[in-house]
């Protein structure tokens, strides 16, 4: 199916901007704050997909494209930049409203403590590539620009619950469902065992894209507010 990939992209667009509406939440008014984020941290995540792609790090089967490309992305990775961040910041701001009464801190230093356990776990596993180097640094720089940001409490609990619809799309992105791969990846570059059908390495880079759009989003909204 040529749509494949467009469909579960828009498929994920779907239910934030179907309760963006909501009045506990009111995810609309802040859209440009949402979109904009996304739109400034897609830009070096795009530099990056683009260099590992041009050297075959990962790539993309044609049979599940639409067959439109920006440099040598298809549009639809292009768009995977700008809607899933903007879905996992819904995901975002209904942690802030449904626990608001809450202070996670339990939650946090143990969060802080396990993004350095997994990526550790992964150096152990035997040979990696540039993509689990990549992602080590990626992520060790959110997680102390998130540090630094404790008083955003609801980091770490958004992530964790953005992580339930990354299994199901990133799944189906690597195989689960299909004879062959949305996305393929070259086994040099990331370690052998996988969660599933998804690299282990995906895991931090969700985070390092997901969390540093939270971020971003947070800084904006205080900034537009004023």
């Amino acid at each position: 199916m040529k749509s494949l990939y467009l469909i579960l992209i828009l498929g994920t667009l779907a239910g934030p901007l179907a309760l963006s509406f909501d009045k506990n939440v009111r995810y609309f008014k802040s859209w440009k704050s949402a979109l904009l984020s996304s739109l400034i941290i897609a830009v070096p995540f795009l530099i990056w997909d683009a260099f590992f792609t041009e050297r075959l790090f990962w790539g993309f089967n044609e049979e599940y494209l639409l067959g439109i490309y920006l440099f040598n992305l298809p549009l639809e990775e292009v768009l995977f930049f700008i809607i899933i961040p903007f879905a996992c910041t819904f995901i975002y701001e209904v942690c802030k409203y449904f626990f608001r009464s809450y202070s996670l801190k339990g939650l946090n230093k143990m969060f802080y403590f396990a993004i350095p356990l997994y990526a550790l776990t992964l150096l152990s596993l035997g040979d990696f590539g540039y993509y689990t180097i990549s992602v080590q640094i990626s992520s060790t720089l959110i997680l102390v620009w998130m540090i630094l940001n404790a008083e955003l409490r609801y980091l770490s609990l958004a992530f964790l619950i953005s992580l339930i619809p990354f299994i199901v799309v990133n799944g189906i992105l690597t195989g689960s469902l299909t004879e062959n791969p949305v996305v393929w990846y070259n086994e040099a570059q990331i370690v052998s065992p996988r969660i599933l059908t998804i690299p282990m390495e995906d895991i931090l880079y969700s985070f390092t894209l997901v969390v540093a759009n939270m971020i971003l989003f947070e800084k904006l909204q205080r900034r537009f507010s004023k």
